[in-house]
């Protein structure tokens, strides 16, 4: 069995779980961890460990998943943003589909959407992952976009990129678009938290016209690869949400930075630090 890639022992079976800690998540089970139990952020074990893809070696993951999924672990739960464990590992599988496989081969349904119709096979990050349930589900890969290669970034250009997200939040905090930087660990943290911030500060009875944010993951990713991924929120309506998407290419391409975005609400915009990576004054 793998040992942990992490030395301090996870807390509980999720933390266990998202770290891929085999001899953990072995131990909370022996211990009777409930497996149909969800956390805060109403994910089970299983769906924590098929998140866990960017966090740890993926034979870790692998040998989490399939304790999980001995142990009984539902496959079809549904947890935040209307993702199953499925969508959940096409979602975080940056190089080859082993997760994916693993469970489809457990039985799980492969032709599903988030809670925002997000096809699966959309929001797959491996092109590998795509394929894969593009043959399963019959639903379309959709046309590839080239991304620039990746390019990690130095302590020194990071520092230079957080001064320009600064200067661009704070352009569109003065458009009443509430912004939050490095805000929670995951995707989810991070709009949870934004979210709260903005009806903490009156909402749309305010003024405030929505919200943008990105994670500590995120930050992460865009340390490794030059690409930093921007959430945003509007009204609970196609226009408002694209105004909010289009203020954030706006208010980046001021400060320097383009972003890539499809103009609708279902792409997050990418900023593209790429002309910062080479600073290292």
């Amino acid at each position: 069995m793998p040992k942990s890639p992490k030395a301090e022992r996870p807390a509980d079976l999720f933390a266990a779980a998202w770290a891929a800690d085999t001899q953990a998540t072995a131990a909370f089970l022996a211990a009777s961890a409930d497996v149909h139990a969800v956390d805060a952020f109403g994910f089970t074990a299983l769906e924590r460990a098929a998140s866990s893809q960017d966090r740890a070696p993926m034979e870790h993951t692998l040998a989490t998943l399939r304790l999980l999924i001995d142990a009984g672990s539902p496959l079809e739960h549904v947890g935040a943003g209307g993702r199953t464990a499925l969508f959940l590992a096409a979602e975080f599988s940056p190089d080859g589909p082993e997760a994916v496989q693993l469970l489809v081969d457990a039985g799980a349904q492969p032709d599903v959407r988030d809670a925002h119709g997000n096809h699966i096979v959309e929001n797959a990050w491996s092109p590998q992952v795509k394929s894969l349930l593009s043959a399963l589900t019959g639903h379309a890969v959709p046309p590839v976009v080239v991304r620039k290669p990746d390019r990690k970034m130095s302590a020194a250009a990071w520092k230079l990129a957080q001064a320009k997200i600064k200067d661009a939040f704070a352009i569109l905090e003065a458009a009443g678009i509430v912004t939050t930087r490095g805000c929670g660990d995951t995707r989810d943290d991070a709009a949870d938290d934004t979210n709260e911030l903005f009806w903490r500060r009156g909402g749309t009875e305010a003024g405030l016209k929505g919200f943008c944010f990105y994670s500590g993951d995120d930050m992460k990713r865009a340390k490794r690869t030059s690409d930093l991924s921007i959430g945003f929120w509007g009204p609970p309506d196609s226009a408002a949400m694209e105004r909010i998407g289009h203020a954030i290419v706006d208010a980046f391409a001021s400060v320097g930075l383009p972003a890539e975005w499809d103009g609708t609400e279902r792409m997050r915009p990418c900023i593209d630090l790429r002309s910062l990576s080479a600073w290292r004054a």
